[in-house]
This record gives structure tokens, C-alpha cells and sequence, in this order.
């Protein structure tokens, strides 16, 4: 079992993402904002963060940022889940540390195989959606 921070700024999307971690086994912290999604990873320490890129306070891009320039948190990967899926959107994800992204809708099953090949250290996959 693995402590998951899911960052999406919209209740619903949090709710069925934690859902459906939850369901596979997985423990959840969730976040409804870049801001506070730091502020989790630094009090949870979290396994893996899913993280949406477009939300208010901080973004995304920004909370992935701070997260990999520190450096008791940089070890923990960052899943961008985004409706930003143009070339230069992805590849500014990869830019600041996502280690892969999986785009909005979501396909769960798709969904929990990166999430299981991350958290067995086999996703080198970037760019894979």
C-alpha cells in the first residue's frame, strides 16, 4: 500500500481519484491546490503525487517546481494528470519533474498501470500516453 497526494483543483475529480486508489489498496491525502499540495508532500511525505496543472494559488508546473528544488522532497515522483496535453504543455511538465502524465478524461485502468510501474520503479516511460 502506498500514500498517494492527489492535487486536482475540482471536488469531484479529487473524490473519484482517490476512489478508485483507495479501492486498488492505496491510502489518499488529497490537495485543491498547488499551494497546499506542497504544503502535503512536505507533511506526508507521499509515495507518489498525482498532480493536476492547472489550479488556482499555484499551478501545477509551479508546485512540481518547488517540490523538485527541494531536497527532501525531489525523490518522490509527480504524475502530471492534465487536460494540457498539447507537445509544448507536456513537455514543459517533463521540464519542471513529472515523471509521466496521463491525460484528462481519465482511463483508470491505464491510470493505476502508471501508477504501479512508478511505484515498482519501471516507469521511464515519459511521454507514453
Amino acid at each position: 500500500m502506498a500514500t498517494i497526494l492527489v492535487a486536482d483543483d475540482f471536488f469531484e475529480n479529487r473524490d473519484i481519484l482517490c476512489r478508485m486508489l483507495e479501492l486498488v489498496g492505496h491510502q489518499t491525502v488529497s490537495a485543491s491546490n498547488g499551494q497546499e499540495a506542497l504544503e502535503l508532500a512536505q507533511a506526508h511525505c507521499p509515495d507518489i503525487i498525482l498532480m493536476d496543472l492547472s489550479m488556482p494559488v499555484l499551478d501545477g508546473w509551479e508546485a512540481t517546481a518547488q517540490i523538485k528544488a527541494r531536497d527532501d522532497l525531489r525523490h518522490i515522483p509527480v504524475l502530471a494528470v492534465t487536460g494540457h496535453v498539447t507537445p509544448h504543455e507536456i513537455q514543459r511538465a517533463f521540464e519542471v519533474g513529472c515523471i509521466d502524465y496521463i491525460a484528462k478524461p481519465i482511463d483508470f485502468e491505464r491510470l493505476i498501470g502508471k501508477v504501479t510501474a512508478i511505484l515498482n520503479g519501471s516507469s521511464n516511460s515519459k511521454g507514453s500516453e
